[in-house]
């Protein structure tokens, strides 16, 4: 998707599509953990020449779904899935915990070129579609 104001909207939708038929309480908790992994993208990655985009997959597994967002990666793009503890008062810095908390596991890689994967699983009890 095309990095802008726009794109975390564009990737709940995607995920919503993607996830119809699942239940709506896992289906909600997607669309939240999508949501904060895309804006983290916005707020964190560094824009520019051929960085103007976010990856989004969704993948099935033996009792999971599992939602990567990926990105072009940061100049020390050593991964690290650590979830701040904000003070009570703090506008930001809750993206992780929302998203470790929601999901029943997460993490993060890099992949070719410094291009980060974040991802998270959700288990469910849904079947697993035929591939």
């Amino acid at each position: 998707m095309r990095r802008g104001a726009r794109t975390s909207w564009q990737a709940r939708q995607a995920i919503g599509l993607w996830l119809a038929d699942a239940p709506a309480v896992m289906r909600t908790d997607a669309l939240q953990i999508v949501a904060e992994l895309v804006a983290n993208v916005i707020q964190h990655v560094p824009d520019g020449t051929g960085r103007d985009w976010v990856g989004l997959r969704l993948g099935f597994g033996a009792g999971f779904v599992r939602l990567e967002v990926i990105d072009p990666g940061t100049p020390t793009s050593a991964p690290g899935f650590i979830p701040r503890q904000p003070a009570p008062m703090e506008e930001a810095g809750r993206g992780l915990g929302i998203v470790a908390g929601l999901s029943a596991r997460c993490g993060t890689y890099v992949v070719e070129r410094g291009r980060r994967v974040v991802w998270a699983e959700l288990a469910t009890a849904v079947a697993v579609p035929e591939a």
